[in-house]
């Protein structure tokens, strides 16, 4: 796996992947910081529903990836497709 920052391999460990709905502890406030808005996310029954539109079976086979540092990331390619976001992002606003 190559990293976007230089030429340098790492494996990735499953110790740093973060199963979905685990909970996290609150980061520390500075003294005299605001405090940080509480917001409330609730996961409803439609996310649940298998309209076909995630593909379980790739995102699980990517992830599996992930945790044996098998992906491999073209870093020129993952650049591309955020212009091109960013740029429909920015017609879309106008």
């Amino acid at each position: 796996m190559k990293s976007i920052g230089g030429d340098s391999t790492k494996p990735v460990s499953p110790a740093g992947v973060q199963e979905p709905g685990a909970a996290t502890p609150p980061a520390p406030q500075r003294p005299g910081a605001p405090s940080a808005r509480t917001v409330k996310v609730e996961i409803s029954s439609l996310s649940a529903d298998d309209s076909g539109v995630v593909d379980t079976a790739r995102v699980q086979a990517a992830k599996q990836a992930i945790i044996e540092g098998r992906l491999h990331v073209d870093p020129e390619l993952v650049a591309d497709k955020l212009i091109g976001a960013a740029r429909e992002l920015l017609v879309a606003a106008k």
